[in-house]
């Protein structure tokens, strides 16, 4: 005999949620991106992945009598990092632009779009352009163990603005 009492089967909520899911949409899949940095016209089809930028703002703590605490937002943090990851090609196309922005010491506007099949056309909501972007790469590991691999670089972008926090955003599609 079971320890639990007071199960009901209650098949039309169940079936409720189900419905009520279904009429949100389909669901967004992390394959379905287009990064563009705008200097670099040919690299977003080397882009591998990559993490959407933050929104926040910082906490400010106050305290009070008796070691009360309250905390608010601060400040909006405009500036942040995501990880991005380059695939390279033999003829080294990838790491020639990184050489190029890192040594150069180039800032550079860079736009994250989620753009699916059902939707070839993102809208304000699914594309943030990064403004002021700067670029700093991690070594990258290369073995003759395994020649099944592609070469891919892994690096960190560094950015000092995102447009999602302002009221209008361009919108990217599919060329």
């Amino acid at each position: 005999m079971s320890n639990l009492s007071n199960v009901n089967p209650n098949l039309s909520l169940v079936k409720q949620s189900y419905r009520n899911m279904l009429a949100l949409g389909e669901g967004a899949n992390g394959a379905d991106f287009r990064m563009v940095i705008e200097e670099y016209g040919d690299l977003e089809y080397l882009i591998q992945s990559t993490q959407w930028p933050t929104l926040a703002r910082e906490m400010m703590e106050g305290k009070g009598p008796h070691g009360v605490s309250f905390n608010q937002q601060g400040n909006v943090k405009n500036a942040g990092d995501i990880t991005i990851t380059f695939k390279e090609v033999v003829t080294g196309k990838a790491i020639a632009a990184v050489i190029d922005w890192v040594k150069n010491k180039k800032y550079l506007s860079v736009t994250l779009a989620q753009i699916s099949e059902s939707q070839p056309e993102s809208n304000e909501y699914t594309t943030v352009t990064m403004e002021d972007c700067w670029l700093e790469m991690d070594v990258a590991d290369m073995s003759v163990d395994d020649g099944a691999t592609l070469f891919k670089r892994s690096g960190t972008l560094h950015y000092n603005w995102p447009t999602s926090l302002d009221d209008e955003q361009e919108t990217l599609g599919w060329e």
